[in-house]
């Protein structure tokens, strides 16, 4: 590592530092921050050691560029979703130029790790929770149970069961992301799979999340609503989270069964 490797080191640090800080709205508590966090570190953890350069190629990579112009239009336009795109673009130059060959498809896991979900996608985390209660709305109705639902909130047997934000929102979705990712990475190798693997991780983390929303309901029914409120609901969030994590375990596992099927 050299003068201007540490600097460029240190530009990214303090670029990721600016995006964190302008883009953590609605995100006070460490709950929702330290899942995103840990993208950076998982991510270090896939390339290291870093095997630096004797000599840098001569040449400026067109990703440099492209992080410089994603940057400015993200200032102009305050999204962090262009933001992060141009951190990840400068990113890839810096691996470019002072690291031997780094796979490029674990730049996903620090693009996860920044909170443009919660800024500009909104409507997706409203969607997300809203076609969860509808579907646990069919299925407790598919169980013989009287249920209304009011947009987000059901009552199942007379019994209220709000698919909050806080419950089923970005910061969860996100996390879930990033959890899928991770093992997308470990375990899928480049090439078409990898891609297949990676479009599943939205509906994984769907059917994951609508798990845990249909458990809650029928713990509150079960052994009523307090058991649902306390532990069980204080815990949901490392539940969905193992959720996710057998769901792509046993996707991930299949795919990668056929590619050896296949060999």
């Amino acid at each position: 590592m050299n003068a201007k490797s540490l600097l460029a080191l240190f530009g990214l640090v303090m670029l990721a530092a600016f995006i964190w800080l302008r883009g953590t709205l609605g995100m006070a508590t460490a709950s929702d921050t330290l899942p995103l966090l840990a993208a950076f570190p998982l991510y270090l953890w896939l390339t290291l050691p870093w095997n630096w350069l004797r000599e840098p190629p001569a040449r400026v990579p067109l990703t440099a560029f492209a992080g410089l112009a994603l940057t400015l239009a993200g200032v102009v336009g305050d999204s962090a979703l262009l933001l992060s795109a141009g951190w990840i673009a400068f990113l890839d130059a810096f691996q470019f130029t002072y690291l031997e060959k780094l796979p490029r498809r674990f730049l996903i896991l620090p693009f996860l790790g920044f909170p443009w979900l919660t800024q500009n996608l909104e409507s997706l985390g409203w969607l997300f929770r809203l076609t969860g209660a509808a579907a646990v709305q069919f299925l407790f109705t598919g169980l013989g149970m009287t249920v209304h639902r009011e947009g987000t909130l059901l009552f199942i047997q007379n019994l209220p069961l709000s698919v909050e934000p806080a419950c089923a929102g970005l910061n969860v979705l996100q996390a879930m992301l990033i959890v899928g990712c991770l093992l997308v990475c470990t375990r899928i190798p480049a090439g078409w799979r990898f891609w297949l693997a990676l479009s599943s991780l939205v509906p994984l983390a769907w059917l994951a999340n609508t798990s845990r929303i249909f458990m809650l309901g029928s713990a509150g029914l079960m052994f009523g609503s307090d058991f649902a409120r306390g532990w069980f609901h204080r815990g949901g969030g490392w539940l969905v989270l193992c959720l996710m994590f057998l769901l792509c375990e046993r996707v991930f596992k299949h795919l990668a069964g056929n590619r050896r099927g296949a060999a």
